[in-house]
């Protein structure tokens, strides 16, 4: 939105501007104008499509190097072919381009002494780059044209490539957009070449040479070093950086010490080399403090104080090694603390400038400085570099709620640039939208108007607009006057104009307020008013929010009543960001690219053929945090944002720790901490790789989810789950994640790797993008707890509650719970029960067992770790399993003292002693599974009742069943049929029917695989698995009704039915 106004208009237009597009393609090529110096140079063909009769290079080419040379005459070149086949640099191709029509004719010499000719013409090209240093060329032709002047199907001859080695993807992503909705070739068609060869090196220019590009076997770029010991400062002139006095102002930082301080200003008036005074700004607060420092060759070193906001003054250091200095800027590093892998963990960095106003090109150099020693620059934290601390005059209006006073100073030039419309006020009247962004340009000979130019996308549509134009002038008191050109559709060569106010409420490098007061009364107050939050770039922090809430509360604008935008639309990806993030840091190959690029043209719709690809479990540790970047899913609950770290704890094992915000649609937000066990499994027969995810949950029994990975690598990955299936194979509730390592992304790589889910026949559009500033996931460095030898028991920290009667019965009934793990490792063997009234510590006596009461809490995040009267942690088990996986998910549960797992008691206690679980043998009477079933109790389970048929199959060990389900919302599901083959030992296998596929693979509560136990009245299916432990699935014959007999019988096989985990049996399907 860019105010009420602009709504109006974005609404009408979307409603009368929509059309559609026929699913044919027409090929419709235009040909841009280039001059014969923009074809000069090496070329690196990222990808090709060869015709199928000939082609001057050969069909089983693995790289190719063009190297083109304007010649005499201006206008013809001369071209060199450099390729590599079965792993060799072959001998190169020559030939010339001579100017034929809209492009050139190439010809070239083959080994017959013949000449191959072709005529191509350039469709598409693009500059990318800080200095658009990097360009990208479509070249299309064709061998043998249809008397029209068309190519017939399969004779195109289309190259992409580049004079970069690695193109960036957005304009690689153009290309092939372009190349399938103008060309009407699917990109599958298309071979990805390797442009990291030396095959023709020789005629590169210098900075194109392989040397300077590093990938690895994944053809991943390489990471830039990030060990502490391997830093080194650039040569700089800071020791002279002091000579002279001079006012240094703090652009930017990266500091813990000034967390939550909001400080929007420092700046330091530099007397002597070693002394300043420095002016802070809180909001309207301003204090001073003195600054001593000492410079040597590389290191600085700064000590001042800060006013905190509690009121006390504290010491601050600033010290640092200085890492790049420019005359006018320097950046000062030090690392607080080394992690296990030898890079920084605790970072510091402050950007220093003499300048208030600092250029995108100079912010530009800053990032590549941080991002050369492996810091985010996302993190950097900016602040107003404009203000003084000057003392209000006393007839200024600085009542809280009134229309504000405009911003200080302001000029043209600050407003320059591309702005993302971040939030606006959630209010009516408006029509919502999506997505927005703006580009300010000052126009030619005026100080004070802008050009602007804006795309759009509404919400309730998603439909986008645009480009719309107008213009901005800039008046006194920090106001803007807005005028805006519009145009409806059934009117379309008349154009509208609206006008409107606004005032910058704050502006700084990076983010700016308006404020647009347009009803307000008579004591001075607004009573209507609206808000715009703009920023430069589609990276969004929490720092960023923080810094500007106090300027909204004086115009008593609270932060609940923002709506926030996604800054990820693909509405407006035309205008480059002011702010390039992570440029340098490569996320997808060219190879990559064109393989989601390709996959997507040829979906897996059912779920027999999806295939996932290996994650391994310890690169997902190793890369640290995981940001959820955006999502399409059908929980109950929205998620609003996620991050999580990954623990392995074995090739095939690890636990998964999360912060989530989400809610139930319609309440407030809540935050979450969350932690989950993780399984890998392979099937090796068709390479398929998926993951089981297990968690208990203190609601009801626990839950199993399967997932896979369409895509990953060490950057990005995309998660697919399917909850269930359709008669026909198709999925009808799935859910699609797409993770990164990196709080933000590229934008037009976030772009590519949502196509990913059109592998998986979902529509890249229902993603929806999170957000980054998240009260709830901001804090992400908290995922790794504290190290567990540094808590205190008294401080342990897991959401710890107190249940009562019924919820304690629900939980744990009244079995016997062996502690397996404890904060205490020098304590005796303990077990827990809960009598119905209290719970009871039971411990060994000489005379056998004692109960003593206790005061038992559980955690809200595993029901199985409690805490014991206030001093002692520990980890439960009712089988008296020892597990290290199930160990390490109690550790992550929070902030807990070191659990250690205990020895197995040799006790005369007999219920210390750990059950011995009876082996399921053969089923000696297998007519017995014929009836009707009713699932009585399982873990984990997926619905609310089961109702089974069993009947004889076409031997003795097979047996038919059809089965119907009742889902957690009370809904009849289709029927399941198939078959249950039980063997001679007492195992089964199950197999669903054909012709209609499972609801939901490939696991429910009638499991593929494990053992079985049958009686008159029951059915207990089996599974030991290394994240619940047993698995179980127990049934009941219609006609009979749950005894302590019964309850008995399934006791010997470790399986005790909690409460919580017993089905109603009242089946409504």
């Amino acid at each position: 939105m860019l105010i009420l106004q602009l709504f109006f208009f974005i609404f009408v237009t979307l409603l009368n501007n929509y059309y559609s597009v026929s699913a044919d393609c027409y090929v419709k090529l235009t040909s841009p104008q280039l001059s014969p110096n923009q074809y000069n140079g090496s070329w690196f063909v990222i990808a090709r499509k060869a015709p199928k009769s000939r082609s001057f290079l050969p069909k089983n080419v693995q790289s190719s190097t063009f190297n083109l040379l304007i010649q005499a005459d201006q206008t013809s070149l001369s071209f060199l072919e450099y390729h590599k086949i079965n792993g060799s640099c072959a001998p190169p191709l020559k030939g010339n381009l001579t100017r034929y029509k809209e492009g050139y004719m190439i010809s070239v010499e083959n080994n017959n002494d013949h000449m191959d000719r072709i005529y191509v013409r350039p469709i598409y090209h693009g500059y990318s780059g800080e200095q658009n240093e990097e360009m990208n060329i479509v070249l299309y032709g064709c061998v043998h044209e249809n008397w029209d002047g068309g190519c017939p199907v399969g004779e195109e001859w289309v190259v992409i490539m580049s004079n970069s080695r690695h193109p960036q993807t957005l304009q690689l992503f153009k290309s092939a957009m372009l190349i399938e909705e103008e060309a009407c070739i699917d990109i599958l068609h298309f071979q990805a070449l390797d442009t990291y060869t030396d095959c023709g090196d020789e005629v590169v220019d210098e900075d194109q040479k392989l040397r300077h590009a590093q990938i690895d076997e994944n053809n991943e770029f390489v990471d830039v070093e990030c060990r502490v010991e391997n830093i080194q400062p650039k040569p700089n002139n800071i020791s002279k950086f002091f000579s002279e006095p001079r006012v240094l102002t703090v652009i930017a930082y990266i500091d813990a010490e000034l967390s939550d301080e909001q400080i929007a200003h420092i700046s330091c008036r530099y007397e002597t080399p070693s002394n300043a005074t420095c002016e802070w700004i809180r909001q309207d607060t301003c204090f001073k403090t003195q600054l001593t420092q000492k410079v040597s060759r590389n290191q600085i070193t700064i000590s001042s104080s800060i006013l905190r906001l509690n009121g006390s003054e504290v010491p601050i250091d600033w010290s640092g090694f200085v890492l790049w200095e420019n005359g006018d800027e320097y950046i000062s590093m030090h690392c607080g603390t080394v992690d296990d892998d030898g890079a920084c963990d605790a970072v510091r960095i402050y950007v220093w400038s003499d300048e208030d106003h600092m250029d995108q090109p100079t912010i530009h150099e800053i990032y590549r400085q941080l991002q050369a020693v492996c810091v985010d620059p996302t993190d950097l934290i900016f602040l107003n570099t404009f203000h003084e601390c000057i003392v209000p005059p006393p007839s200024t209006n600085n009542s809280r709620c009134s229309v504000p006073i405009g911003w200080s100073p302001l000029t043209i030039n600050m407003l320059d640039g591309v702005w993302y419309v971040a939030a606006d006020l959630n209010d009516e009247p408006k029509i919502f939208l999506q997505s927005a962004v703006v580009n300010m340009t000052r126009r030619a000979n005026e100080s004070d108007i802008l050009d602007i130019t804006y795309f759009a996308q509404k919400e309730s549509d998603a439909k986008c607009i645009g480009p719309g134009r107008g213009q901005i002038k800039l008046l006194s008191d920090a106001q803007l006057e807005v005028q805006l050109e519009y145009k409806y559709p059934f009117v379309r060569n008349h154009v509208n104009t609206i006008k409107f106010m606004y005032k910058v409420l704050y502006l700084d490098n990076q983010r700016a307020v308006l404020y647009w007061c347009f009803k307000q009364n008579a004591n001075g107050t607004c009573e209507q008013h609206d808000v715009n939050f703009l920023i430069r770039s589609r990276h969004f922090s929490h720092n960023d929010l923080s810094l500007i809430l106090p300027y909204l509360d004086k115009v008593c604008i609270a932060k609940q009543d923002l709506r926030w935008f996604d800054l990820h639309s693909q509405c407006g990806m035309e205008m480059s960001s002011s702010t390039h993030l992570r440029r340098d840091l490569v996320t997808l190959s060219h190879y990559h690219v064109l393989d989601i690029l390709t996959n997507v043209q040829e979906p897996k719709c059912t779920y027999k053929e999806l295939r996932g690809v290996r994650a391994d479990l310890h690169s997902l540790e190793r890369a640290g945090t995981w940001f959820l970047m955006s999502l399409m899913d059908e929980m109950a609950m929205d998620t609003y944002a996620m991050v999580g770290r990954v623990f392995s704890v074995s090739n095939s094992t690890a636990v998964l720790r999360l912060f989530q915000s989400a809610s139930i649609p319609g309440e407030p937000r809540q935050c979450f901490t969350r932690v989950f066990t993780i399984q890998e499994v392979s099937n090796k027969s068709n390479g398929d790789f998926y993951y089981e995810l297990h968690f208990e949950s203190i609601s009801k029994n626990s839950t199993t989810m399967v997932f896979r990975f369409l895509f990953f690598n060490r950057h990005v990955g995309v998660i697919y789950s399917c909850l269930r299936n359709g008669p026909e194979g198709l999925c009808e509730e799935r859910a699609i994640y797409v993770i990164s390592r990196h709080e933000s992304i590229d934008h037009a790589e976030l772009t590519v790797v949502e196509k990913v889910a059109k592998s998986a026949c979902v529509d890249p559009l229902r993603l929806y993008h999170t957000a980054a500033h998240d009260e709830c996931v901001y804090d992400h460095l908290r995922l790794k707890p504290p190290a567990c030898s540094s808590v205190d028991v008294k401080n342990a920290v897991a959401e710890w509650a107190t249940y009562s009667v019924q919820e304690t019965l629900a939980n744990f009934g009244q079995s016997v719970y062996h502690v397996v793990a404890s904060s205490n490792a020098l304590q005796p063997p303990f077990a827990l029960r809960f009598d119905g009234a209290n719970w009871q510590k039971i411990t060994q006596e000489q005379a056998g067992c004692l109960s003593t009461p206790v005061s038992v809490r559980v955690s809200g995040r595993n029901r199985l770790l409690v805490f014991v009267n206030n001093d002692t942690v520990v980890l439960l088990s009712p089988s008296g399993v020892r597990s290290e996986l199930l160990l390490r998910e109690a550790q992550l549960a929070g902030q807990l003292p070191c659990l250690a797992l205990l020895l197995e008691p040799t006790s005369n206690c007999s219920q210390l002693v750990r059950p011995v679980c009876k082996a399921i043998g053969a089923v000696e009477d297998q007519g017995k599974m014929n009836g009707d079933w009713l699932l009585f109790a399982s873990d984990p389970s997926f619905v609310l009742n089961w109702r089974c048929v069993i009947s004889e199959g076409d031997s003795e060990s097979d047996h038919v069943f059809e089965c119907h389900s009742e889902s957690w919302v009370g809904a009849c599901e289709r029927p399941s049929r198939g078959k249950i083959i039980v063997d001679e030992q007492g195992g089964f296998k199950t197999e669903f029917d054909a012709e209609t596929s499972p609801i939901r693979t490939p696991y429910s509560e009638i499991f593929a695989v494990g053992n079985v136990s049958v009686t008159d009245d029951t059915i207990l299916m089996i599974n030991d698995g290394a994240l619940v432990g047993r698995k179980y699935s127990l049934w009941l014959r219609k006609t009979v009704n749950w005894n302590e007999k019964l309850l008995n019988d399934v006791h010997q096989y470790c399986v005790w039915p909690l409460p919580a985990q017993i089905r109603s049996m009242d089946m409504l399907c």
